[in-house]
């Protein structure tokens, strides 16, 4: 026998729980017999994934069951009362009501099938009109009731504001219990699952009624076609005797089921880690950053020595070695590189930085410069000869210094850059 529906959501609160640790104490000495030694002991991290996996395989047998068991229980509509699939004509619900009353009129079965006999002659009535019909498939058998709906404008209005109230209530019940225990890991799932409902049950609510040439077939449910009136869902599928309302229904009990599923499997499933654990992974974290800190600075300081000694050897005639430029550590000089290299260096960087932007601008000024390079090519090719970079540093061309010209002195550099500097503020000012 089917338990009932308070019992069967009350026992997610310990049914698990209590199931888990007898099947866990079989599992276990399955365990032993099979691989030959003993299980894990209680504490262990190998007993506590035992634990979990356990709780959540008899979670989800437990879901399903109470799936089936929903399902099992929902009452018949009228279409299966009478033997027939929702997609039945006007012609085939009269032949199926004439051999329903045949068969269960009162005065053959007797004053015990009075009842029904009437409710199914009275659903056969409102089933012969198109509007009452379609409301009586979205919204069951209390639609038939409103007597003060009459087109098909009014039944759909009003059925959207009663179904609302489910809304209404179950996302009130989630505020609270998000305000009773705002530090739960499933309340945005809660809700993420309370509009995924919604949205399927306007589905349900709004779509055609299906054509009475239209079988749901699992590739239809799988390859839906766009350009049909409806479209077959997985649970039309699955019962193909059933209307949008039984449908609904049962997406509201797979939504309550869901959530006492989840506010019960996953604090089991994905404990929240101790505070030990924490402080474990954010000094693994901080010892991860600083590594990384420290890997960035030393590329840092590499690079940096390589741009010294690629601007001491060749601009001052000096081989650069590791005793000038060590690759890490202090420099020599008072932990500072001479003040000629670092005036050179300033000198470069602005000479790329002022080329780099005028190659970047575009206009006269770019195309200047690209004459300026085309002609000394030409003129190289015309005297026979392509110098190499080397010798282009050498001789001072690599930053715009005339062969055979005096290096300028520091204090020159110096005002050289702030003449850069002028020029390019007056240039990108316009």
């Amino acid at each position: 026998m089917l338990i009932t529906t308070p019992l069967k959501y009350a026992a997610w609160y310990y049914l698990p729980g209590y199931a888990t640790r007898q099947l866990l104490s079989i599992f276990h000495v399955a365990y032993t017999r099979i691989l030959r030694r003993p299980p894990p002991a209680p504490g262990t991290p190998a007993y506590a994934l035992h634990y979990r996996m356990t709780y959540l395989l008899f979670a989800v047998l437990y879901l399903l069951y109470n799936l089936y068991d929903a399902a099992a229980t929902m009452e018949p509509n009228y279409y299966e009362m009478l033997g027939l699939t929702p997609a039945a004509d006007e012609n085939m619900l009269k032949t199926a009501f004439r051999q329903f009353a045949r068969r269960y009129h009162p005065d053959r079965v007797g004053v015990q099938g009075e009842a029904l006999f009437i409710e199914v002659r009275d659903a056969y009535d409102a089933l012969k009109s198109p509007v009452k019909r379609f409301a009586y498939e979205r919204f069951g058998p209390e639609a038939l009731k409103w007597a003060q709906c009459t087109t098909l404008r009014e039944y759909v209005r009003h059925g959207l504001l009663q179904a609302s109230g489910f809304y209404i209530v179950s996302l009130c019940s989630l505020v609270f219990f998000s305000f009773l225990n705002p530090a739960s890991t499933v309340s945005y799932w809660r809700y993420v699952m309370l509009a995924f409902t919604a949205v399927y049950e306007l589905l349900f609510l709004l779509n055609p009624s299906p054509s009475p040439v239209s079988e749901p077939t699992f590739s239809s449910v799988i390859f839906t076609d766009p350009t049909t009136a409806t479209h077959a869902s997985f649970f039309s599928f699955l019962w193909p005797h059933r209307v949008p309302y039984q449908h609904v229904r049962f997406l509201h009990t797979l939504w309550v089921l869901g959530c006492f599923a989840l506010s019960n499997v996953a604090p089991v499933v994905f404990p929240t880690p101790s505070a030990a654990l924490q402080e474990q992974w954010i000094i693994n974290e901080v010892q991860q950053i600083a590594a990384l800190s420290t890997a960035i600075a030393r590329e840092a300081n590499a690079q940096l020595s390589t741009l010294f000694h690629a601007m001491h050897g060749p601009r001052t005639g000096t081989p650069a070695s590791a005793d000038t430029f060590p690759y890490l550590g202090e420099l020599p000089n008072g932990g500072k590189p001479a003040d000629e290299v670092v005036a050179l260096l300033a000198a470069e960087m602005e000479h790329l930085i002022l080329e780099t932007q005028m190659r970047a601008d575009g206009g006269s000024l770019k195309s200047a410069v690209d004459n300026a390079v085309e002609r000394r090519k030409r003129e190289d090719a015309r005297v026979g000869r392509r110098p190499s970079a080397r010798a282009l540093w050498q001789n001072g061309s690599a930053v715009g210094v005339r062969p055979g010209a005096a290096v300028a002195s520091p204090s020159s550099v110096r005002k050289e850059r702030v003449l850069g500097y002028v020029r390019g503020r007056s240039r990108s000012l316009g």
